[in-house]
Parts: C-alpha cells; sequence; structure tokens
C-alpha cells in the first residue's frame, strides 16, 4: 500500500436520510459513530558499553477517541490520550562519564518535562473531514503518513499535524495528495508547537560552522508544505513527494517498486528511490549560525532494492548513498525517514557523504499472526570530525536488529505484542570520545510492547 495523506481514522457508514425523525434524533445519529479505545504499554532498556549510564522505563497509556458517521460526506472526530510512568532507571541523570543525558527512553514521556510523571495528557485528534468516492479532504488535528513526514510510531505516542490535506484518487490509479501543515505535537512531548518552534525541539547536532550557537528558537517558518503523486498497479507502484519547509528547505523523494514473477510460489523484488534537497532563501534565519541549514547547501541521494519473496518469507538486500555535497536534513520532530535501509533506534538525517548496505529477513508464522524479522546494515560515515556532513558524530558503524510481532485473533483480536532488540557498534580504527559512543554505538536496545485497540 502507498502512503498518503489521510487520517488514521474513518467517519462511520455515511447517513444522508432527510426523514423528519432523522432531523430531529440527531443524537441518535451520533450515537451511531464509533468509540476506539487504545492502550499501549511500553518498557524500554538500554545497555551502554565502558561503564557509562544503562538507562530503563516503563510506561503504559490510554486513550479514546469518537468519530462520527458521515453526513453528506462530513465527518468529525477526536481523541485524547493519557501517560502513566511506573518504572525509570536512571532517566534524569546525566551519565559521569560524558555529562550526556538519556536519549530514547525520555522520549516515551515529555522530553522538555522529564521531571513530569503524573499530569501526561494531551489531546490529539480534533478535525472535520468530507470524503467523497474520489477526494478526501481533512481540516484540523489528524495524522497524516509519506515517507518522510509521519507518525513515527514506534513510542507511546505519534506525531500529528495540524491543518490541511487532502487526497484525490483518478479512476487510473493516479493519487493526488496535498497539504498544509502549521502546528504540530511530537511524539516526545505534551504540547503542540508552531512549526518554526519544532524546529530543535530534540537535539540540534553540531553546527556545521564550528559555532556554539544552534537554531533552537531562532527558524523562521511559516508552515510545511507537501504535494505527493502515487500510482499504484498489481506489480509496479510509484511515488514522488515534494516537502516544503517555508523559508528553509525543500525536498523531492521518489521512489519505484515493483515485483516480477519468477514462479507460482516465488516473486523477485525491485526499487529504487531518489532525492534532492536544498536550501530555501537563508535557511531559516538571516544569521548562518542560527539557521537550521547553510543557505548555499544541497545535497542528492540514491537508494537501491533487491531480492526475493517465497512462501511465508522475504528477503532483500538494500543499498544507500548520499552525497557528500551537503547533508541530508529532515526534522527528526516531523517524522523518520522511510529508506530501504533504514533500522530501528537510528537514522541517516545530518549525515552527508554516506554509503550504507544491508539486508532484511522476513517470515511470518501461524496464518500471518506471529512475524519474525532480522535485519543487519553497514554505514559508512563521513567521519566524527567532519562537522560539514556529520551533525550528531556517528563514527562507521554496524546496525543489528530482531523483532517478533505477534498480532492476537479471536477473543483477544486487537492486541499486538512485540518484541524488539537492536544493538549498533562501532567500526573505526581510532579511539572514540566517550561522549560519542553513549547512546550511539556499542550499545544495545530492547523494547517490549503492548498494543491493544477495540
Amino acid at each position: 500500500i502507498l502512503p498518503g495523506v489521510n487520517a488514521q481514522h474513518q467517519p462511520s457508514t455515511e447517513h444522508n436520510s432527510d426523514s423528519t425523525e432523522t432531523k430531529e434524533m440527531f443524537g441518535k445519529v451520533l450515537n451511531t459513530g464509533d468509540f476506539e479505545f487504545h492502550l499501549r504499554s511500553y518498557f524500554m532498556h538500554t545497555n551502554n558499553s565502558h561503564n557509562l549510564l544503562d538507562y530503563s522505563a516503563w510506561g503504559t497509556g490510554a486513550g479514546l477517541g469518537y468519530f462520527s458517521p458521515r453526513w453528506k460526506g462530513l465527518g468529525v472526530g477526536f481523541s485524547g490520550f493519557f501517560v502513566f510512568r511506573h518504572f525509570e532507571n536512571n532517566l534524569k541523570e546525566l551519565d559521569p562519564q560524558t555529562g550526556m543525558g538519556n536519549r530514547y527512553e525520555i522520549s516515551l514521556f515529555d522530553v522538555h518535562h522529564p521531571d513530569n510523571s503524573k499530569d501526561m495528557d494531551r489531546l490529539e485528534e480534533f478535525y472535520v473531514s468530507y470524503d467523497s468516492k474520489k477526494f478526501s479532504a481533512w481540516f484540523g488535528r489528524h495524522h497524516f503518513e509519506s515517507p518522510f513526514l509521519n507518525a513515527s510510531d514506534n513510542r507511546l505516542r505519534p506525531n500529528l499535524f495540524s491543518g490541511f490535506s487532502g487526497t484525490y484518487t483518478a479512476t487510473s490509479g493516479l493519487k493526488i495528495s496535498g497539504a498544509w501543515f502549521t502546528h504540530l505535537i511530537s511524539r516526545g512531548s505534551l504540547e503542540w508547537t508552531t512549526v518554526a518552534e519544532s524546529y530543535g525541539f530534540y537535539s540540534t547536532g553540531r553546527n556545521p560552522l564550528g559555532d556554539g550557537e544552534t537554531y533552537k528558537h531562532h527558524v523562521e517558518s511559516k508552515g510545511i508544505g507537501v504535494i505527493g503523486l502515487a500510482y499504484d498497479q498489481d506489480k509496479f507502484q510509484v511515488q514522488s513527494w515534494n516537502y516544503l519547509g517555508e523559508g528553509v528547505f525543500a525536498t523531492n523523494f521518489t521512489e519505484v517498486t515493483g515485483t516480477i514473477t519468477a514462479s507460482s510460489s516465488k516473486r523477485w523484488l525491485y526499487g529504487a528511490q531518489g532525492f534532492v534537497q536544498q536550501a530555501v532563501g537563508n535557511g531559516g534565519n538571516e544569521d548562518k549560525t542560527k539557521a537550521y541549514t547553510l543557505p548555499t547547501e544541497k545535497t542528492h541521494g540514491l537508494g537501491l532494492k533487491s531480492g526475493i519473496h517465497w512462501g511465508h518469507s522475504e528477503l532483500a538486500f538494500n543499498f544507500l548513498y548520499i552525497s557528500d555535497k551537503g547533508r541530508f536534513l529532515f526534522p527528526r520532530e516531523w517524522g523518520r525517514e522511510k529508506f530501504f535501509i533504514s533500522l530501528q533506534r537510528e537514522r541517516f538525517e545530518g549525515m552527508g557523504g554516506v554509503r550504507a548496505f544491508g539486508f532484511a529477513y522476513d517470515k511470518t508464522f501461524i496464518h500471518d499472526k506471529l512475524k519474525v524479522s532480522f535485519a543487519s546494515s553497514y554505514v559508512q560515515t563521513p567521519g566524527l570530525e567532519n562537522l560539514r556532513l556529520n551533525k550528531y558524530g556517528l563514527p562507521n558503524y554496524f546496525h543489528f536488529i530482531g523483532l517478533v510481532d505477534y498480532r492476537f485473533d479471536g477473543f483477544f483480536k486487537g492486541l499486538d505484542l512485540q518484541l524488539l532488540v537492536a544493538h549498533k557498534n562501532e567500526d573505526s580504527s581510532k579511539v572514540i570520545p566517550l561522549e560519542y559512543l553513549i547512546n550511539r554505538v556499542n550499545m544495545t536496545n530492547v523494547n517490549l510492547i503492548l498494543d491493544y485497540r477495540f
């Protein structure tokens, strides 16, 4: 399924009756809407090397949403969620050897208020929508999915966006999507912020000019614009997305994927991805030391995929190249990039001059209810000393992932249980300072997730 502009929830069945009974009993019509209950419990542990601090946290959240039936294509929806922190270990402590804080576990809760463990609730969806056979539109706070701008839903709560999004689907299979967002809420936050204030919500990394200044609270931008085109046929899919961080940067991402039948039980897989990115205007601020991207900065990249699918198994080999002309930049607060080679617990955002090679193997069991995945990659970075191309200071590293995912059926339908283990190990001939090891490489991250919707 190609990603597109849509909300996570669809209002209930259309109600178009104009009878007197329907008009007088509007409350009864609303009662036919859908209520959704969502429970999510998440335990995470990070084990660091060299006697650096280890971290653990466990939290549970629950939410309730209402999504109305449609009347002449119109519908409304809203939802809220609260989180309770059961347990934490070193979550608010700085590592005594490096002075560095926690990276992964804190985003389960409230990044900017780590002491907050009681009042963790937020209003999430709140929208009016319209849906017809070929066109749908969403106004307000809602979910949005695309290769770069997305929910990044691998913590307790996802990213959501506020503004307008719409999709037109032609009979030919062509889908045209567009969006404009002025506010968003990140997965590690309880507060809706303007797009301008979202830059630097997480770590800003290192300034490419070697200056101590950062772009946090200094970026000027009116919003995020998106235009997407997608074409989906049985064995061939293509999508192209254009992202505009107004006054800051522009990115085009294009992907082609498909399958070739080898036999009755085997299919060859192929895919190619490419992106081009450049600064817009002054990169967010007239002062280069406070800009998100340098005014002259631009780069491009290429991703490739080749593999085979047989029975209930799939094996793919992946590659990613990012030019050394500049860094690939896309705010981590807005989503997670979906390159073929992307693995959980690390990103390519903030780097240029990258070469990455890897494979991924997936197999399903028990009528596809149980999924087991293994993946590995080797990433060549531009080097720790390269401020111009290595924003967060990552050395060359090996990356390993193991995932077991069981989706229940029958009496417990809607329940999903996951175990995710990620390990990263540096590959450098030089001694790496400890501040570039902690929560980056030579570490293991373990996640146990229970998710239930009904």
